[in-house]
């Protein structure tokens, strides 16, 4: 039970401070977002006392997932601006 007080307590302190800083840039806010993210698939998630296996699954899916959104970026940023679609 401590455990998830502690996780929650960070969790608000983390939140208020990602609310301040969010006028400061971008890759802060994305810090906070990913602290946060990795407070929660920790203890609530339960990855924290698992069995590895359970872990190296979480690790790979994230893996697949960035990159599949570095697919998209290197996709959409290698396209030439053009006018409008024209079947």
């Amino acid at each position: 039970m401590k455990r998830y007080l502690l996780s929650w307590i960070a969790l608000v302190v983390l939140a208020t401070l990602s609310l301040f800083v969010s006028t400061s840039g971008i890759a802060l806010s994305l810090a906070i977002a990913t602290v946060k993210a990795a407070i929660v698939a920790a203890f609530f998630m339960h990855l924290w006392g698992s069995r590895p296996v359970h872990r190296i699954v979480f690790v790979t899916a994230v893996c697949f997932i960035v990159l599949l959104i570095l697919g998209v970026v290197a996709d959409v940023g290698t396209r030439d601006i053009a006018g409008p679609y024209v079947p």
